[in-house]
């Protein structure tokens, strides 16, 4: 008996709830099909049950999980003595199958004796926003929050071995700001900042230029003297000291730098921002 049935329009391509329902089982009343959706999650949350798959019965109860594919030739019912309940969510959309892929239920098609409770409660949730959804509300958030939970958590709890292509822009240029950022208090020069990275001086010139619209000199300076600035506000220290800590051995060419990109001499600043 189905206590909740809900399908809904495909809008997204990257991420969609196909359907989501409640079942709660009439003793040996149950299903024999060819499942038509493409990834249909089921969870039992009471009772017992059978379900059979490939020539193979798994007997089912609470907090087991099966997961039908399109396709499959399945059959399922709940047993006679203690009928089971169980919450379904179909979903489809090609990033959310592919994040789905990333656990061994598309292998197995079923999860028994596991902890399952915090995919329960991702399932119940998305059940739940179903009947309270309008045109006037943001549920449809709240249910893609929810979605990708439970194929992150399904992926967690029960793991298969995967790659990702991590397409990282500019690497080159994100290695070289965070070299700068982690050393700008030593005496670290341009070339120093090359070497790291594996470039020529002259491709790292180019790759500042194109992507932070400076050279690598002058993003080293504006990292000094942002940190000099904060010392300046933020510590009685000497200015001597604060040319020190931020990578300046020779104090009257931190002083001229300092004056140079604020614009006022360290001493001043100090006064006036303290």
């Amino acid at each position: 008996m189905q206590v909740l049935w809900k399908k809904f329009q495909k809008k997204l391509i990257d991420a969609n709830l196909a359907e989501c329902g409640i079942e709660i089982g009439v003793p040996n009343v149950g299903y024999n099909y060819t499942v038509l959706q493409k990834s249909v999650i089921h969870i039992v949350t009471h009772g017992e049950g059978v379900f059979k798959y490939n020539g193979q019965t798994f007997h089912l109860r609470e907090g087991d999980m099966f997961l039908l594919e399109k396709g499959m030739e399945v059959e399922y019912k709940p047993s006679f003595s203690k009928p089971w309940t169980y919450y379904w969510v179909g979903i489809s959309g090609k990033n959310i199958l592919d994040y789905l892929e990333r656990s061994y239920i598309v292998d197995d098609h079923v999860i028994i004796g596991a902890d399952t409770s915090e995919i329960r409660h991702s399932i119940q949730n998305i059940c739940s926003l179903s009947k309270t959804i309008e045109s006037s509300n943001s549920h449809d958030i709240l249910i893609m929050q929810h979605l990708y939970q439970l194929v992150y958590t399904l992926q967690e709890q029960f793991p298969k071995k995967f790659s990702v292509n991590v397409d990282i822009v500019n690497e080159d240029i994100q290695k070289a700001v965070d070299f700068i950022n982690s050393n700008y208090q030593n005496d670290i020069s341009v070339v120093d900042v090359a070497q790291h990275v594996n470039v020529t001086r002259s491709h790292l010139f180019k790759l500042f230029k194109k992507n932070l619209n400076c050279s690598p000199k002058a993003y080293l300076t504006y990292i000094r003297m942002y940190h000099a600035s904060q010392l300046l506000i933020h510590t009685n220290i000497t200015i001597s000291e604060v040319s020190n800590r931020v990578g300046y051995k020779d104090p009257l060419l931190f002083s001229k730098s300092f004056t140079k990109h604020f614009e006022i001499s360290a001493s001043k600043y100090r006064k006036n921002f303290s």
